[in-house]
Order: structure tokens, then sequence, then C-alpha cells
């Protein structure tokens, strides 16, 4: 009995070193991915850089078109069924990567074609290569997730792209040019792939079967449908300028978008992880719940408010210190970017609690007229509508996807209410 205090402390405190591990692999990630586009906007100039945001943007397109999350299953599985979809899972990302890497190499040509004459075909077929190799990792650090081992992770992800923003300098100062990211992927990819297997637990083995194979793919399926509509609200905008507007404008918006949408996808991250557990709770209770997420609602929104007030009066200073006078926009714009990154946090909110009271099925309805929006900026930007008008659209988008959650929520909450009551009363 003496024993158990120490003991319990040490389980605590291993849980908490796993769970900083967890925060630590976002922070590592994100924070490397912006360090990464500070040095190449300072080193290869504001035309460059556009191209480089192309290549990005087309080679997230390839991923997410394969993007099935079959390192997911390895968390969710039974033990017994373990090893054989370990193998079929290896053998179905490599399988995924050779094929993505095969597709984007035979379309490189017409792709950089229409995106912009500069784009290297042969700069954007190396960089597909990085899909190939991420597709030969070990997914074992996803696997020990399982037992609730997050440091593995936080190697393989954030270590990854942490190598990736270190030679991001070297690099970019050696070629001046787009093909600078090009190569950083390429590092980023093959530091992931070598310390996926450095720091495996397992080995790595190939193996399908038809059962697996069917399986794997009724669970992947929805997940890169829905990973697309995700991509095309979140990055539809730069889609369409890439399309439309010149090299040296995409990078100015994409920066502008990046900085301002930095803050909203952290803290909407945050309040997933800390508001999802105590809005589950709430969720079985007749009371508590609704107060609980009008009090958030109001204290996100009056920060979200802070944040887009500070973002509209310096986000120009700051952008010029990070990126360089180059990099720096209309005002109007800036506006209406902070405007739209602080509506995405607030929806976090509701987005969350529409999680607790198992109602998903909303917040696809609440992501609809964002992706609407996307559509009707590409019709703007045909007919000569400029970056503000299509942030504008961007922004009103936010704003009904917002009302939308916001309504689902309150009909969920007098639904489980309602439904609570009954069981009460049946029980009395």
């Amino acid at each position: 009995a003496g024993l158990e205090p120490r003991g319990c402390s040490a389980v605590l405190t291993g849980h908490r070193a796993q769970q900083l591990a967890l925060i630590a692999t976002q922070a590592l990630s994100e924070g490397s991915a912006f360090l990464r586009n500070v040095i190449l906007a300072r080193l290869i100039g504001a035309d460059e850089m556009g191209l480089a945001v192309m290549l990005a943007l087309v080679i997230r397109i390839f991923e997410m078109a394969g993007e099935m999350a079959l390192d997911r299953l390895l968390v969710q599985v039974g033990d017994r069924e373990l090893s054989s979809v370990r193998k079929a899972v290896h053998w179905l990302q490599l399988t995924k990567g050779a094929l993505l890497t095969a597709v984007a190499i035979l379309l490189a040509a017409p792709i950089c074609k229409s995106l912009n004459m500069a784009l290297d075909p042969s700069i954007f077929a190396l960089a597909a290569l990085a899909l190939l190799i991420r597709g030969a990792s070990n997914f074992d650090f996803r696997e020990r997730q399982r037992r609730g081992e997050y440091v593995p992770a936080l190697v393989v992800e954030g270590g990854s792209a942490l190598i990736a923003a270190i030679v991001c300098a070297p690099l970019a100062w050696a070629l001046r040019d787009h093909s600078a990211l090009a190569w950083v992927l390429l590092v980023q990819a093959g530091a992931f792939c070598v310390l996926s297997h450095l720091f495996s637990s397992s080995r790595y083995r190939l193996g399908i079967n038809r059962a697996l194979f069917a399986r794997c793919l009724r669970y992947g399926g929805p997940i890169t449908l829905n990973g697309a509509l995700m991509f095309l609200a979140l990055q539809g905008d730069r889609l369409v300028v890439s399309l439309f507007f010149p090299a040296a404008e995409l990078a100015r918006f994409a920066l502008a978008a990046q900085l301002a949408l930095l803050p909203a996808l952290i803290g909407a991250r945050f309040l997933l992880a800390s508001e999802l557990p105590r809005f589950a709770r709430l969720a079985g209770q007749t009371e508590g719940f609704g107060e609980y997420h009008a009090a958030l609602l109001y204290r996100v929104s009056l920060a979200s408010l802070i944040g887009a007030l500070g973002l509209g009066l310096g986000g120009n200073a700051l952008i010029a210190w990070l990126y360089g006078d180059a990099y720096t926009v209309a005002p109007a714009l800036l506006w209406l970017l902070a405007a739209g990154a602080g509506l995405r946090l607030i929806r976090a909110v509701p987005c969350t609690a529409l999680m607790a009271l198992e109602r998903t099925q909303f917040l696809l309805f609440s992501n609809l007229p964002r992706l609407l929006t996307v559509a009707l900026a590409f019709w703007a930007a045909a007919h000569g509508g400029g970056l503000t008008a299509i942030v504008a659209i961007a922004v009103c988008g936010e704003a009904i996807s917002l009302f939308i959650a916001l309504i689902a929520i309150g009909a969920s909450g007098r639904e489980e209410t309602g439904r609570i009551s009954s069981r009460v009363a049946e029980g009395i």
C-alpha cells in the first residue's frame, strides 16, 4: 500500500508525458512548416515563392486523393488480427504511393502547363517521388498509439518536419528557385521513412488478402471523400488564386492566409482536445450543456475578435518582418482574412459540441456552404473578380457555416434534453 501512491504518480507522469508528446508533435510539425515558408519567402523571392506554393498545393492534392488513413486502422483493430492488418496496411500504403507517384509523373507536363508555364515539370516529377518514399514507411509509430505511446509519432512526424526546416535554408540559398521546395519535400519524406523504420518495435512486412483489402477500402473510402471535401474547404481559395492570378500574387495571398489561419487552426485543435471530454460529460445531463456551450462561445468569440483586430491592424507589419516587404497585401484583404479566420475559430465551439452529441452529420452540413463559396469564387475570378472579392465570398461562406452549426447545436441540444427527460420520467 505504501508503494501505491508512487506507482499512481508514475503512471500519471507517464500519461502527462505522452500527452505533451502529442501536443509537441502538432506544434513541431506546424511550426517547422511555418519556418520553412519564412525561409523560402526570404531567399527565393515572390515569383518563385508563388511557384513553390503551386507545387506544394498540387502535391497535396495527390496526397489527399490517396489519403485513406489506413495507418489509423492499426489503432482500432483487435489484437488477434493486428499482425495481418499491419501487413495489409504496409502493402496498401506502398502500392498507393507507387501509383500516385506514377500518375503524378505522367501528368506533370499538362499540370504545370495549365497552372504556370514557369513551373518546371521535371521539378514537379521530382517532388512527386516523396509520395513513393512515404508509402514505404513503417507505420508502427501509429500502431503504438493504441497503447497510449505518442513519443514515436513525435520522433517520426515532428522530427522529419524539423529536419526539413533545417535543410531548407542551405537548399534555398544554393538553388534560389522553387526547386528548393521539391528537394525539401524529398528530404522530409526520406527522414520520415528512415525514422519510422529506425524507431519501430515491429518488423516491416507486406501481405494482403481479399477480405482485408475490401475492409481497408470500406474504411478508407469515406475518409478519402471527407478529406477531399475538407481540403477544398481549406485550400479551395488558394487553388482558385493559383489558376487566375500571377505567381507573386499567389505567394502574397498564401502567406497572408497562412498567417491568419495558423492561430485559428491551433485554437480549434486545442478546443477539440480540451473541451470534447467536458461536453461529452455534460451531454448526458438535463442541464448545463447549453449554458456551458454559451459561455465557451462567448469567450472564444471575444478572443477571436481581439485576434482579428490585432491581425487587421498589425498584420502587414508582421508579414513584412517575417517574409519581407514584397509580401504585404492590401489592408482590405488582410481584414477579410482576419474575419474569416476568426469565424472559423468560433465555429470550432459548436462543432466540438456536435461531436460530443454524436451529431457528426451536421458537421458536413455546416461545411457545405463553405464548399459552395469556393465554386462561387471560381466564377468570380473567371469574370475578373480580384483577390478581395474572392476572400469576401469566403468570409460569407464562413459566416453561413457558423450560423448552420449554431442552429444545429441548438436543435440537437433540445432533442437531447427531451430524450433524457423522457428517460427520467419513464424511470419515475
